[in-house]
């Protein structure tokens, strides 16, 4: 295979790798972003950064990715392998590819630098809407759905990355 190998490994599937972190995305055209993550039933929520750029869900659902991916890099034992779902095919395309254009260029730019800083191997994965039902309550900030849907959650507020919305890093 020509070219420079990002990844530990090009074939895995989270179903067939254990040691692999799961985590749910959703973002909200009108309200906020939502991330969960099953194994410590957690879940994650912050209202929509000022001034979005045209088509601005898929700016958001991509930013939710983001996000994701940066609270896992933070947690004190990082996964090697990281699996996020989402509802937007959009966002699978970007992270699939490694393609982006402005405005999105920050976002995978910032998700790529904390996956090969922290050595973590990552998959975006689609899944139906209808079965995104925790990470979709979390960015509508219906709690007490997002409780229905997976009792005793534990919710925390977060702040998207900086750099990912073009902020420089200090």
């Amino acid at each position: 295979m020509d070219g420079i190998l990002l990844f530990d490994s090009l074939h895995w599937r989270p179903e067939t790798s254990p040691k692999a972190l799961v985590v749910f995305t959703d973002a909200s055209g009108k309200l906020g972003l939502g991330f969960f993550l099953p194994a410590s039933n957690t879940g994650y929520q912050c209202t929509l950064p000022l001034s979005p750029p045209e088509n601005s869900i898929f700016f958001f659902e991509a930013l939710a990715a983001c996000s994701a991916i940066h609270h896992v890099a933070s947690l004190p034992s990082r996964p090697r392998r990281l699996a996020i779902y989402s509802d937007s095919t959009n966002t699978v395309d970007l992270f699939s590819s490694l393609r982006a254009s402005h405005p999105y260029n920050t976002i995978l730019i910032s998700a790529i630098d904390v996956l090969l800083r922290n050595q973590i191997d990552f998959r975006v994965i689609h899944i139906d809407g209808s079965k995104n039902h925790v990470a979709d309550t979390l960015s509508c900030f219906n709690n007490a759905a997002a409780e229905t849907h997976s009792p005793g959650i534990c919710i925390h507020h977060f702040q998207p990355p900086r750099d990912a919305l073009g902020a420089s890093q200090k």
